[in-house]
């Protein structure tokens, strides 16, 4: 009987590491070949226009993010309905920096999540970010897009091209809506 029980095991283990091997894979695959940013989503020519809303413990901005490519990286602004800017911002590729920040936001501490989740959000398709080993890609028969990086955050491209980051940590969402031209 403990023949039968250790052959038994043996197989279930070399099975299991083939399948593990199988998915470690085809996930690698879908990461090289599945992008966030498509050529809908953000021109690098033009400026990009989304509409924004962004979900805090209770508090909820709302408003459009302007975003244009220039030599350092990307340079954006979010504004709300009235016109009131809340901030502006610089995406390079190691980190992100807020500036002109409304009173409300101007918390370190809410700078640095800010700008760390925009970061992650723009530069999700750059290979050369260090959070782009750790990030795992999946796709929906629907065709959305789920980005999932450990258990801190989560990007989902919806089939209508609609954006919802989740920063999991500090339970904040941002949803962005591309405006066309």
């Amino acid at each position: 009987m403990m023949k039968y029980f250790l052959v038994s095991s043996v197989f279930v283990l070399f099975t299991s590491c083939a399948t593990t091997s199988e998915l470690q894979r085809n996930a690698y695959e879908l990461s090289a070949n599945s992008r966030l940013w498509t050529d809908d989503l953000r021109d690098d020519e033009q400026l990009n226009r989304y509409q924004v809303s962004i979900q805090a413990k209770g508090n909820h901005i709302t408003g459009i993010c302007m975003l244009k490519k220039s030599d350092e990286g990307w340079r954006g602004t979010l504004v709300n309905e009235f016109g009131f800017k809340a901030f502006d911002f610089i995406i390079m590729p190691k980190k992100c920096e807020l500036l002109n920040t409304i009173s409300l936001l101007n918390k370190w501490y809410i700078r640095q999540t800010i700008a760390g989740d925009l970061h992650f959000l723009f530069e999700i398709d750059n290979p050369g970010v260090s959070f782009q080993r750790k990030t795992v890609r999946t796709v929906a028969q629907d065709g959305s897009l789920t980005i999932r990086f450990q258990k801190k955050k989560s990007i989902v491209r919806m089939p209508d091209n609609r954006i919802e980051m989740r920063n999991l940590k500090r339970k904040i969402v941002y949803l962005l809506n591309n405006i066309p031209e």
